[in-house]
């Protein structure tokens, strides 16, 4: 099934497949399959080097927050246009649980990270949502104008009922 904000993509011309190439916004995406993304993290994690991972993520969402604010949308309407486009990545169903805009403090759930959902079946007890951190991270570090942190702070992976992330300034 279609979500509405990817038929809305389509019906505006939004997204091109075609080509060879796989554009949203008129910039260029590819596809790639969880495996794939867990064999990079599995690489970067013998190496320690997770971060980049995290760093990844962040230039995501810098880059979804920086093309809406360059299409006029205001600022409120940027978290939702984020979760959307998240959601439609296959990233994970993430919700604000905790959104406390004076404060900086942000609690962001997922209830079906799929990295997560892959370490589950492997047995494998860890918390493994590096790049959906950053990409949280990334997003409200351009929506609150400083640099800030995004830590997992529990994993379907390492046993738990949901990921769950926490911001804090």
């Amino acid at each position: 099934m279609i979500s509405p904000f990817f038929k809305k993509l389509l019906l505006s011309r939004m997204i091109d497949i075609g080509n060879g190439e796989f554009k949203i916004f008129h910039k260029n995406y590819f596809l790639g399959s969880v495996e794939a993304l867990i064999l990079l993290r599995e690489e970067l994690k013998k190496k320690g080097m997770l971060d980049i991972l995290y760093k990844f993520g962040e230039n995501i969402s810098k880059e979804i927050f920086n093309y809406f604010k360059k299409i006029g949308g205001e600022k409120e309407e940027s978290v939702k246009f984020w979760l959307n486009m998240i959601t439609m990545a296959g990233i994970g169903d993430i919700e604000l649980v905790e959104f406390d805009t004076e404060s900086g403090e942000v609690l962001v759930n997922c209830s079906n990270s799929p990295i997560a959902s892959y370490y589950v079946k492997e047995k494998k007890k860890e918390k493994v949502d590096e790049l959906l951190a950053g990409i949280i991270g990334g997003f409200f570090s351009e929506y609150f104008g400083k640099k800030v942190k995004c830590e997992e702070v529990s994993c379907i992976a390492d046993g738990k009922r949901i990921c769950q992330f926490r911001i804090k300034q």
